[in-house]
């Protein structure tokens, strides 16, 4: 079966769905480790080449910002903020040597 993403999904299969996964419930402790044993063995990461055209990694790109909650992402804001701790530092410096110059 493939898992291609539809555009429109048919909403008595997504119904289904539900209610199938409500039947079965959680997994068991004993159901996780078999699946990550497996996922161990076959080492499906090592084969994994992400997107290869231009509109794949640009639909990569929105799935991030999908659950975005400011305007920017934590890594733009990881950045400016060691822009500004950088000029900061370099302020410090700026001050002490003209304190020493005095």
């Amino acid at each position: 079966m493939s898992q291609h993403p539809r555009s429109q999904s048919n909403p008595r299969r997504v119904a289904a769905g539900r209610r199938n996964q409500l039947k079965r419930g959680p997994l068991a402790p004993e159901g996780r480790e078999k699946l990550r044993l497996t996922a161990l063995q076959n080492q499906p990461w090592l084969q994994s080449t992400g997107p290869r055209t231009a509109e794949g990694e640009r639909r990569s790109a929105d799935n991030g910002r999908k659950n975005q909650v400011g305007d920017k992402s934590v890594r733009a804001m990881r950045a400016e903020l060691a822009d500004m701790l950088a000029m900061m530092k370099n302020m410090q410096e700026l001050r002490r040597t003209a304190l020493r110059s005095r």
